[in-house]
């Protein structure tokens, strides 16, 4: 079975390049779809716009391949343009499971429009993200000289000195607990 695959920058693109696919192709799909869900990372545009025909094994195939997907996180999108191959989606009731486009230009639209949207839904989710992260910002600007001043008062040069006399008498110690020792 001939097919070609092209990375793109929004997803992974595969091409079967055989005008009718059947149950003698099942074998081959199913090998390259799991080297492709496993080798490959963000979305898969599988692009069926050269095939005319499908039989129900092929779609085996794909449902393992949008299983796979499924478990990563990633989504599965059909270019289906064919009526025939579009009437096998129907009749089989997977229309409603898988996502058919027209063409690769609308897979890669609508892949983009659920990006956005899913960021959108994130921001509304937390809306508090976008204020704690100007509040970091104004930390690490003005906050952290606030904090150098406050700890530069908070210990004097006396300060020092009692905390160097400290550990002077720490290591005295030290020293007489190692010799003892030996």
């Amino acid at each position: 079975m001939k097919y070609q695959i092209e990375q793109l920058a929004d997803a992974v693109v595969f091409r079967p390049l055989e005008d009718r696919l059947n149950a003698s192709h099942t074998p081959t799909l199913k090998s390259e779809f799991a080297v492709l869900a496993h080798s490959h990372t963000g979305n898969v545009i599988l692009d069926l716009s050269t095939v005319q025909h499908i039989d129900s094994a092929v779609l085996s195939a794909l449902l393992l391949l949008r299983r796979i997907l499924g478990e990563q996180g990633r989504d599965l999108l059909v270019v289906a343009p064919a009526p025939a191959v579009q009437s096998v989606f129907s009749l089989s009731k997977l229309n409603e499971i898988f996502t058919l486009m027209p063409t690769i230009e609308d897979a890669l639209l609508h892949l983009q429009n659920q990006t956005a949207l899913l960021a959108k839904k994130t921001e509304e989710e937390d809306p508090e993200a976008e204020e704690w992260d100007e509040e970091e910002l104004d930390w690490d600007e003005e906050g952290e000289e606030e904090w150098e001043e406050d700890w530069e008062e908070d210990w004097e040069e006396e300060d020092w000195e009692e905390e160097e006399e400290d550990w002077e008498e720490e290591e005295e110690d030290w020293e007489e607990e190692e010799e003892e020792e030996e």
